[in-house]
């Protein structure tokens, strides 16, 4: 029973240890790396100190001094609804694509995403935005915003499209593959001889069998957004965690405190994103067995 607990407690030391790495890491005059082992825990006795007086939760910026709770909630809710709304069209189309209709998706469709999937990110997002450039100057028709500029005037096409195609590519292909091997199976083939329509067999019976591969492979899906959302966020100027994990970093120097909270609200994104997601497949899998 603390088996769980424990490890949660011994992960959230590694957290406060890694956190802590950039302050206490330094290069001697001969070129060798310092490490200053009994300053790491005088960084993380101040910081858990600070969480009963209070000192913990403010961060700088700049000449002013902020109180952590009111820009990281935002932030949070910044980075989920990107992230929430990528992850429901990658299941739509996984579930189109890999499942109903993976022998469309082998002649056509995955060819197209696979010659996506190749480019890196940074690259695929300047290509996008280079794309509505063109077309808006040359047609003066505006596809989507390139870029965020304030919080009433968010891009939000370009940014879930960049989020969409690899955790689509990896998800389609991996359920392509589950798919060929259900539809040979003898139940298949039974229900193929008595008759059963096509829809039903891939609704009732194919659907039913690939989704548990679905399942177990949401974690890497969500890691793939996850890793995504630090490219996307900081191209496109949103105003998510990952932007303000780092860019108050670069611009205001390295604080600690700052550095956990947002740590510990990735780890609470990725939860919240992974058990909506989670719960949508098990919908899906309950209609396709009871309706």
């Amino acid at each position: 029973m603390l088996k769980g607990p424990f490890i949660h407690l011994l992960s959230f030391f590694f957290l406060l240890c890694l956190a802590a790495c950039p302050l206490v890491l330094s290069s001697a005059e001969d070129g060798n790396i310092l490490f200053n082992f009994l300053g790491m825990f005088a960084i993380i006795k101040t910081f858990i100190t600070g969480l009963f007086t209070g000192d913990a939760y403010y961060f700088i910026q700049g000449d002013r001094t902020v109180f952590i709770f009111s820009v990281i909630g935002d932030s949070f809710a910044s980075s989920f609804y990107y992230l929430i709304m990528a992850g429901i069209v990658v299941l739509s189309l996984t579930f189109l694509f890999g499942i109903w209709f993976w022998k469309l998706n082998e002649r056509f469709f995955g060819k197209i995403i696979s010659l996506l999937g190749i480019l890196p990110d940074f690259i695929l997002i300047l290509l996008l935005q280079l794309l509505v450039t063109v077309v808006y100057k040359s047609f003066g028709i505006k596809l989507a915003k390139v870029a965020s500029f304030d919080s009433d005037n968010m891009a939000v096409l370009l940014p879930v499209i960049t989020l969409i195609i690899i955790p689509l590519l990896y998800a389609v292909k991996a359920l392509n593959e589950k798919t060929k091997d259900v539809l040979t199976q003898d139940y298949i083939l039974t229900a193929i001889a008595k008759g059963i329509k096509k829809k039903d067999i891939y609704l009732y019976h194919v659907t039913t069998n690939v989704t548990p591969y679905l399942k177990a492979d949401m974690h890497k899906v969500l890691a793939i957004m996850i890793s995504n959302l630090f490219i996307v966020e900081y191209l496109f100027n949103l105003n998510g965690i990952t932007a303000l994990f780092f860019q108050t970093q670069a611009y205001f120097g390295y604080q600690y405190n700052l550095v956990i909270f947002c740590l510990v609200a990735l780890f609470l994104l990725y939860g919240a994103v992974f058990f909506l997601l989670y719960m949508l497949i098990i919908l899906i899998e309950r209609i396709s067995k009871y309706d």
